[in-house]
Formats: C-alpha cells, sequence, structure tokens
C-alpha cells in the first residue's frame, strides 16, 4: 500500500501560496504532543496517568540559491529591493500575527505535485531564519528557516495545526 505522502523524494514549500525557494538538504516536518505525567503519594515515582499539555509543531526549510526577495520573506525584519538586504533588529514583532497558511507538496520531475491528497499543509506558520554564511572553498552557502506553526483560529480550522490530504467537507 502506497504512503499518503509518498516514500521517497523531495518536497516544495509554499508559504503564502508563493515558493519560498530552492533547498539542499530535504524539508523537515516535526510534530510533538508533549505532555506531563500525573502522579499521586500512594504511587510514589510511578505515573498514574499523563495529560497533553499541547503540541509543538514546526518544518525546517535548508534554502540555497535563493533570491534578494525571497531571503526579504524569510528574515523578519529584513527591507531590500532588487540588489540588497537589510536586517534591522526585531523587538516584540507578533508571530502569530503574521503566520500563513504553508503547504508542503512532494517534487516529481522536479514540479510539485497537483495530487492535493499528497499535500502536508500547516494551518499557520511563520518563518524563523537562522542565517549562518561558511566562506570556504567547498560549503554551499544556504540559510535554515525553521517555520513555526500554532494553531488556526480561523472559521472552520480553530485549533487546528496541520493536515494531510485535501479539504473534506
Amino acid at each position: 500500500m502506497a504512503s499518503p505522502n509518498k516514500d521517497l523524494g523531495p518536497c516544495g514549500a509554499y508559504w503564502n501560496g508563493v515558493h519560498v525557494g530552492p533547498t539542499l538538504g530535504g524539508i523537515k516536518f516535526k510534530d510533538d504532543l508533549n505532555s506531563e505525567d500525573i502522579f499521586e503519594d500512594g504511587h510514589g515515582k510511578t505515573p498514574v496517568d499523563t495529560v497533553s499539555v499541547g503540541r509543538i509543531t514546526s518544518v525546517e526549510v535548508p534554502l540555497t540559491r535563493v533570491s534578494w526577495a525571497q531571503l526579504k520573506a524569510m528574515i523578519p525584519g529584513s527591507i531590500g529591493g532588487s540588489t540588497n538586504l537589510e536586517v534591522y533588529n526585531s523587538v516584540g514583532l507578533d508571530f502569530f500575527a503574521l503566520a500563513k497558511s504553508l503547504v508542503l507538496k512532494p517534487l516529481v520531475n522536479n514540479i510539485a505535485s497537483a495530487i492535493q491528497s499528497q499535500w502536508l499543509t500547516l494551518y499557520r506558520a511563520y518563518p524563523v531564519a537562522a542565517v549562518e554564511f561558511t566562506y570556504d572553498n567547498s560549503t554551499q552557502r544556504g540559510v535554515k528557516v525553521v517555520f513555526k506553526v500554532y494553531p488556526d483560529d480561523a472559521s472552520g480550522n480553530i485549533g487546528r495545526t496541520w493536515r494531510m490530504g485535501p479539504v473534506t467537507p
């Protein structure tokens, strides 16, 4: 039986409907349900229950060979034109308010799949770039972008963080 998200191969990342750029090293989706153990004196260090306390969801996108416009979109507090980028210290920036949909689409022959059942959609995500350039003879430079994912607050999707496959009625 085939996996709904394909077993192998790269994907493209589309934030707010726009391709974020070429990648190198694989896009990584991570979803962790966090929990806390519940204890009672009579049971010592053995938990008597466990309660979920939320989930941490993120997508790591290692960008390479990106344009000025793509860098500007991925680096909060940046401005620039077609030939430059300036980055300012961002303090008090509300990520949730700026979060948009992020869709991961498998690539086949370097073209994004149009088959929605193969897509992974994150309802609200915001990019946080970790810029670290190595200047040497053999390291290809890139920018690691981690999209932080938040529960949606839109009608019909309240509380949802992500889905695989098409929207169901």
